[in-house]
């Protein structure tokens, strides 16, 4: 299981997936600067992030939470459940063929 979701993201990335999946949306708010150590799990769409308030640009934070998808993911690794995790990495919005997925089992 863990060679197949490490073939899509790195150990950090999957670090910060287990880190947001249990966190209630909106209770981890960051800087934009942190917004960019999420940038590979946003564009996967596993993770999602919005304006959180704005200080006249000066202090601009931002809400960082994992989706929908990245919960199926996380949830599909847990379990050790392999079709789960492979339909999770090769879906839509990954941009990862499912041969990649199939070269984790």
């Amino acid at each position: 299981m863990l060679v197949a979701i490490s073939r899509a993201f790195d150990l950090d990335a999957i670090d910060r997936l287990l880190f947001l999946f249990p966190l209630a949306k909106d209770s981890l708010i960051i800087s934009g600067d942190g917004v960019l150590q999420f940038s590979p799990l946003i564009a996967a769409d596993l993770v999602e992030f919005r304006e959180k308030a704005n200080n006249k640009f000066q202090i601009v934070t931002y809400a960082v939470a994992i989706t929908e998808k990245g919960k199926q993911l996380i949830s599909a690794w847990k379990a050790g459940d392999r079709s789960r995790l492979t339909q999770a990495i090769g879906g839509p919005g990954l941009g990862l063929s499912k041969n990649v997925a199939k070269r984790g089992r």
